[in-house]
């Protein structure tokens, strides 16, 4: 059992150094101490302002030396073989190395949020939905985690009208969950006497769809490092659709849920005539 937990862990370290985030900022920090090492070996060599004799004996100096010496200066390991000549050599050895104490703490910070920093790996539908489901309707949308477990989740989905310029919130409705594991299903029903205000707000957007919006917006917490992740989406009516149940993204087997298909994430079950009729008249 502990081989199996630190083989997992060592899978999620590898994965994590080997993604395209983190080998990027590997390679911009890498890049910028190039620049630099370049660039004060350039000043070096321009200003002739090393002293080589204790490294290269009758020798000739040579230009990869200035940047040799440009490096280890940047990075402190000062191995005393060249040194710097007084004047002009040591005022640009003391500027690298005001620039090294603000480059290291700099990228080895930047670094470690790449470490820790989740991916943008939380979706909502491309569409909003009104749904027949189980004998009554709702305005919906999904939720779609892609990474690790979300905790103290809340979604807020709001109708909005612009008018003489100015964005209008018409109806707000807020939903919550403790733990968003693979989806979540945000479902604000529209029949019944006690869902009047969300369906004449809804039939208001349906009456000026060019100046209705939907938005909904999605936050919870990472389960294993805490950091906030938010997600959120405006949807125009055109981007509403009619449909039955949404299709399954995962069944489950016996207590285990298969592999997810996260191709059915936007599709829904097609409505039947009858059902179709039923929203059509709920709306009129």
């Amino acid at each position: 059992m502990e081989f199996r937990v630190l083989s997992k862990s060592i899978q999620n370290i590898s994965s994590s150094l080997w993604s395209n985030r983190i080998l990027s900022a590997v390679m911009k920090g890498v890049t910028i101490y190039l620049l630099f090492t370049i660039v004060f070996g350039i000043l070096y060599f321009l200003s002739d302002s090393l002293d080589f004799k204790s490294a290269t004996g009758d020798e000739p100096v040579r230009f990869l030396d200035y940047i040799y010496f440009s490096a280890v200066t940047f990075t402190t390991i000062g191995y005393g073989d060249i040194v710097p000549k007084a004047g002009a050599g040591q005022l640009i050895v003391f500027i690298e190395s005001c620039f090294e104490l603000s480059f290291i703490p700099v990228f080895g910070g930047f670094l470690a949020y790449k470490f820790l920093q989740r991916p943008n790996d939380l979706h909502l539908t491309e569409n909003f939905f009104i749904r027949y489901r189980n004998q009554h309707i709702y305005l919906s949308s999904r939720v779609g985690n892609k990474g690790k477990n979300l905790i103290d989740c809340s979604a807020t989905i709001e109708l909005l009208q612009i008018a003489g310029n100015v964005k209008r919130t018409l109806y707000k409705r807020e939903i919550s969950t403790p733990l968003v594991e693979l989806t979540w299903f945000l479902e604000i029903r529209l029949d019944g006497e006690e869902n009047s205000p969300a369906l004449q707000q809804i039939k208001a957007l349906l009456k000026n769809p060019g100046a209705s919006l939907i938005r909904t917006t999605v936050t919870g917490y990472d389960s294993s490092s805490g950091i906030l992740v938010h997600v959120y989406k405006y949807y125009t009516m055109d981007k509403l659709v009619y449909g039955g149940k949404f299709e399954d993204v995962y069944t489950w087997e016996g207590v285990r849920r298969t592999d997810p298909v996260w191709a059915n994430f936007n599709k829904v079950v097609q409505l039947t005539p009858d059902e179709q009729h039923y929203i059509d008249e709920l709306l009129n």
